[in-house]
């Protein structure tokens, strides 16, 4: 809808019926499906390759291609009414894709390839991302150039023939000056429907506010009177009056078109190509305030003093508010605001006073005696005082910085407790065959556990596993795979309490083709088991990324100290992993593409200066963005980062096309971001910030709050922020210290060695002053051609003579001086077109007839 109503025209209230003909709908619905088609074109072509789409690819992807997609719209379309209508409909698309394609060539490439960078980040959820929204803005720029030109150059016949939008096959009437109702009848295979219908007097339709009379464009004269005018002249160079005034002395080509009556309060008609004749748009309107209240007043002195002081504060505020930025996404945030889980969210950081468990895996311990493995992983008596066990031990007496609650629960421990001999309940074996128990050496339970609570006598031949200690006061690896499934086997009861059942039944890796049960116990070696603890109570998006931290840094530590591989592991690391390098992450997604779109601009413009100051607005724009994230309450997670590399593409579109247009046009440097900003100014605008303004309303009424966070407030932020760069900042900056354009560059290039004159009013910026030293320069050079043409001409004649006797110098001065006379009559007698004799018969003939008085046709 937005579309439409930006791209469409109001006519006069007498041509009423032509608002079916000015509303463009079918445009705006071609261009959305542009869009759409992108989309599903770049996710068919990421999972023809593998790649899964995610959530955040199905909401972000389509917002950033319309945003880049209507920007493209709306620039080819204002590109397309500046033309001249009196030009063939081909020829003024040509000549506008010739005008905005290297604008919107620069910003794709940048938008591309930046986030094609992207995706060297390690975030999965990114990299998807990066990759799609590449090929995406890649399919979107190609599909603008091809169809959507296609269709603005059909859309343009459509209205040069007033055929109504979206059924061409019919066309709308309209009244003419005297009122009368008038019928077009354009024969089909006319051209561009100009020629057969100018001189009926039938009128041309154009764009949005850039329209003419058929009539007038055939004879090159507007009509005041017709209310149909809206030609869009092509923008000339703005000077002031006395600039303008020395422009017209000089011969220069100065626009002036007549003074038309004012249709809005405050507007008068005096520019090239506003609000013609009643026929108000939304992109005339913009016009119509770059012209003459925008760029006017942002060329100010006072007022660009203001900008830059505002824009530099903004900047140190972002400095003080980015290091506060949280890492992390709440849970809550993700769910609508009404479910039943928000209090539960609410209720379980109030009053759950119980973290999470962590385990600290150990992989490889050698169980054999004569292995010290496990004496540094145990608490009991004999081990080691820096032992796994007893690290935990002193960990939980610090909890504020090490988030670990409690000591480990030790398998080691209780299997060393449940064998020792003096606890004989614990470990025993059958000696003899049992029918209850099985054959002898059969695992016998606590006395207090059936069959034994059953039937006594079942267990009268139970003896404990040890007498006595083993050698070393450790069980072996043989007692280990015999003795070690039974304890993982064994129910905690009141004859023993040290049963593994249900405590460690997953503390040990199991292996269902070990003959005991247990990967690698066969050999000696286990293969991996966990050894249980809890962290500290943690309540929000930092607790749990510190939790995090702090338990890799001590399984890191304890892995160095013991020998042995130790890694943490709890329920909630797999999610918060993501955030323990979030902040490099958003360096290297926001760097690189940076530096990308500094080369590309640079390729482009083939101005490094250029280039710096657009790397400079897109850095300050991502810093105030980012600074702007911690009063909204965004914290940084995928989701952000997301948002953030869409920003980086979006910002380069509030700017590029401005110091595009800057560069090719030709003046001082204020006279050249004027223009840059009445030329681009309503395009950018309307095709980028109306249009995301228009789409991130809405998002304020989202039910879910992770649309209403992250969504509305960073676009509205980013929407904001690059309207003012690209818009106010860029332009002041380029005013003051912008590049060469690139008509001075070429007035350089085409002179080797150029004067002082030329390289002083180069750097002024000066295009006047510019051209008056090349045309010194051209006039000198010119000068110094002829007489070196001369002097050749002289020598010809000398080097064909044949060697002659020495003369006096008298002698040669005066046959030189002879020969000189004798060539300057030559080249006067040809610059008159006569021959020497015929010009010396002439000269007779004159002076007999002057002798002999008037002649009968005198008298």
């Amino acid at each position: 809808g937005y579309i439409t109503l930006a791209l469409a025209a109001l006519p006069p209230p007498q041509q009423l019926l032509q608002l079916f003909v000015l509303s463009r709908a079918s445009l705006g619905l071609g261009g959305v499906l542009i869009v759409a088609g992108s989309v599903a074109g770049a996710m068919g072509l990421c999972s023809l390759f593998g790649m899964w789409s995610t959530l955040i690819i199905m909401e972000v992807i389509p917002f950033l291609v319309l945003a880049v997609g209507v920007d493209n719209m709306f620039v080819l379309a204002h590109a397309l009414g500046r033309q001249d209508p009196r030009l063939p409909l081909v020829t003024r698309a040509g000549l506008a894709l010739g005008s905005a394609g290297p604008s919107i060539s620069l910003a794709a490439s940048a938008e591309v390839l930046a986030f094609g960078l992207g995706a060297l980040t390690p975030m999965p959820a990114v990299r998807n991302f990066s990759l799609c929204a590449a090929t995406a803005v890649l399919l979107d720029f190609i599909l603008q150039v091809t169809v959507f030109m296609a269709l603005l150059v059909l859309d343009s016949r459509r209205l040069q023939q007033s055929r109504l939008d979206c059924l061409p096959c019919i066309r709308a009437p309209y009244r003419d000056a005297s009122g009368h109702w008038v019928y077009e009848d354009v024969s089909e295979d006319e051209e561009d429907g100009v020629q057969g219908s100018a001189a009926a007097g039938g009128r041309i339709w154009g764009l949005p506010g850039f329209g003419a009379l058929r009539g007038a464009a055939a004879s090159g004269q507007g009509s005041a009177a017709d209310p149909g005018e809206m030609y869009f002249a092509p923008q000339q160079q703005l000077l002031p009056d006395s600039a303008a005034a020395a422009g017209q002395d000089a011969g220069v080509e100065q626009l002036s078109p007549a003074p038309m009556s004012s249709v809005l309060p405050g507007v008068t008609k005096s520019g090239p190509g506003l609000l013609h004749g009643g026929n108000i748009s939304l992109q005339s309107l913009l016009q119509a305030y770059m012209e003459r209240v925008h760029a006017p007043l942002l060329m100010q002195p006072l007022v660009q003093v203001l900008v830059v002081m505002l824009f530099v504060t903004g900047l140190f505020v972002a400095g003080a508010l980015i290091p506060r930025l949280e890492v992390g996404l709440d849970q809550a945030v993700a769910l609508p605001r009404d479910s039943y889980m928000q209090q539960y969210y609410r209720d379980l950081f109030a009053y759950l006073r119980v973290g999470p468990p962590l385990y600290l895996v150990v992989a490889g311990v050698n169980v054999s005696s004569a292995a010290p493995d496990v004496n540094k992983l145990c608490s009991v008596a004999g081990c080691r005082q820096d032992s796994l066990a007893v690290r935990v031990s002193e960990a939980a007496m610090s909890p504020a910085s090490s988030f670990i609650a409690s000591p480990a629960a030790s398998w080691v421990d209780d299997f060393l407790s449940w064998t020792n001999p003096a606890l004989p309940k614990c470990c025993r074996v059958s000696l003899f065959d049992e029918p209850q128990l099985g054959p002898a050496g059969s695992r016998c339970p606590p006395p207090d556990q059936p069959p034994c609570s059953v039937n006594a006598s079942a267990c009268a031949d139970c003896g404990a596993c040890f007498t006595e200690l083993p050698p070393g006061g450790r069980p072996n690896a043989t007692h280990f795979a015999e003795f070690l499934p039974w304890f993982l086997e064994a129910v905690p009861s009141e004859g023993c309490a040290k049963g593994g059942a249900g405590a460690y039944n997953n503390a040990i890796q199991k292996d269902a083709t070990d003959p005991t049960g247990i990967a690698g116990l066969s050999s000696g070696v286990i293969a991996a088991s966990a050894f249980r603890t809890y962290h500290t109570p943690l309540n929000s998006q930092p607790d749990f990324i510190n939790a995090l931290k702090a338990a890799r840094q001590f399984a890191e530590q304890m892995s160095q100290e013991l020998g042995m591989t130790v890694y943490p592991y709890s329920v909630f690391h797999i999610f918060f992993e993501q955030y323990l390098n979030t902040r490099r992450d958003a360096a290297l997604l926001v760097g690189l593409p940076l530096l990308a779109v500094f080369g590309v601009t640079w390729l482009f413009t083939g101005s490094l200066w250029g280039s710096s100051i657009l790397l400079g607005m897109l850095v300050s724009l991502m810093l105030q963005l980012a600074g702007s994230m911690y009063l909204s309450g965004i914290e940084v997670n995928a989701v952000s980062l997301v948002n953030l590399a869409m920003a980086l593409g979006i910002a380069v579109e509030f700017c590029a096309h401005i110091l595009h247009s800057f560069c090719v046009s030709h003046g001082s440097r204020q006279a050249r971001a004027r223009a840059a900003l009445v030329k681009m100014g309503a395009p950018v605008t309307s095709g980028i910030t109306l249009t995301k303004f228009a789409g991130v309303v809405v998002l304020a009424f989202a039910r879910t709050q992770i649309f209403e966070v992250y969504y509305f407030r960073l676009y509205l932020a980013l929407v904001i922020l690059g309207a003012a760069h690209g818009l106010v900042l860029l332009p002041v900056v380029l005013s003051r210290i912008g590049p060469p354009s690139w008509s001075d560059r070429r007035v350089l290039a085409g002179s080797q060695n150029p004067s002082s004159m030329e390289l002083e009013a180069s750097r002024s910026g000066d295009d006047r002053a510019v051209a008056a030293a090349a045309a010194a320069a051209a006039e000198e050079a010119a000068v110094v051609a002829v007489l070196a043409e001369a002097a050749a001409a002289g020598a010809q004649p000398q080097q064909q003579q044949q060697v002659q006797p020495q003369v006096s110098r008298a002698e040669q001065r005066r046959q030189r001086r002879q020969q000189q006379q004798q060539q300057q009559e030559a080249e006067a007698d040809a610059a008159v077109g006569q021959p020497p004799a015929a010009a010396a018969s002439e000269a007779a003939e004159a002076a007999a007839t002057q002798s002999s008085g008037p002649s009968a046709a005198e008298q």
